[in-house]
């Protein structure tokens, strides 16, 4: 026994396994998630929360301590959000304008997405409609029925659901592909051009599937040549400018988030 209390160990414990940059590295992480900081904010900040703490430092206080209490003297996220978000309008407002564009591109790749499920899910399911009498099961009757169920099913929102309840559960908790976004929004071709890419790929993918699968299975006897395909090219225009869009504002966004370097 060396005459501590016997609490002190596990405090003592407790106070070395603190680690303090990676305390203020996750504090800066948080903050940096919000539109209204540029990066020459977050190193202002965090060069006064060191400062602070090292002051507090000098009043015997641990080093868990002096974090928690220079935290709060700099102020909670929502205050800091709120001052500099009036400074940095501009990086702001280009911020949401380019996530809005971010979010109609993908959108039209969940509905082009859901259009290719729904045109590979008909054959295999008016296979399988017909061989169900075989193991005791009844057979739906109208064809009609059976394709607004695979509407219903595959249809852009139940699609947007799967793929949001994926990304919730097996990719933010490890934050795969986040890194890749970053990276990214700082290179606004890159991001155009990947954005591009996936719509114009998926759009492909969906007016081929349409044209050899569902066509040919919903009118049996009506010849159509090349109709998803003269709608496909009708929306070429529309993904260039959706692109080029994205290029003009997330380049908008990068100069102003370094303005003031």
């Amino acid at each position: 026994m060396d005459g501590r209390p016997p609490n002190t160990h596990k405090i003592m414990e407790n106070q070395t396994s603190f680690d303090l940059n990676l305390a203020i590295q996750r504090w800066r992480e948080n903050l940096a998630q919000s539109a209204a900081f540029r990066s020459e904010n977050l190193n202002e900040l965090e060069s006064h929360l060191r400062d602070s703490i090292d002051r507090l430092r000098t009043r015997e206080l641990s080093d868990e301590e002096a974090f928690l209490i220079a935290t709060r003297r700099v102020g909670n996220t929502q205050k800091l959000e709120q001052e500099f978000g009036k400074v940095n309008g501009s990086a702001v407002w280009f911020d949401r304008c380019l996530w809005i564009l971010v979010a109609v591109q993908l959108w039209r790749f969940i509905s082009s997405m859901s259009s290719f499920l729904f045109s590979a899910a008909l054959p295999l399911c008016i296979s399988l409609n017909e061989i169900l009498p075989g193991f005791g099961l009844p057979r739906i009757e109208h064809d009609g029925l059976l394709q607004a169920l695979l509407q219903i099913i595959f249809s852009p929102l139940p699609t947007l659901i799967v793929a949001a309840l994926i990304w919730r559960f097996f990719v933010w908790p490890k934050r795969r592909g986040w890194g890749l976004i970053e990276k990214l929004s700082r290179r606004p071709s890159n991001l155009a051009l990947t954005l591009f890419l996936l719509c114009l790929g998926m759009h492909s993918a969906s007016a081929w599937a349409l044209q050899a699968w569902y066509y040919p299975l919903a009118y049996p006897h009506v010849t159509i040549h090349g109709l998803q395909w003269r709608l496909y090219l009708w929306q070429l225009p529309m993904l260039a400018f959706w692109a080029a869009s994205t290029y003009f504002i997330a380049r908008k966004r990068l100069r102003s988030s370094r303005a003031g370097f």
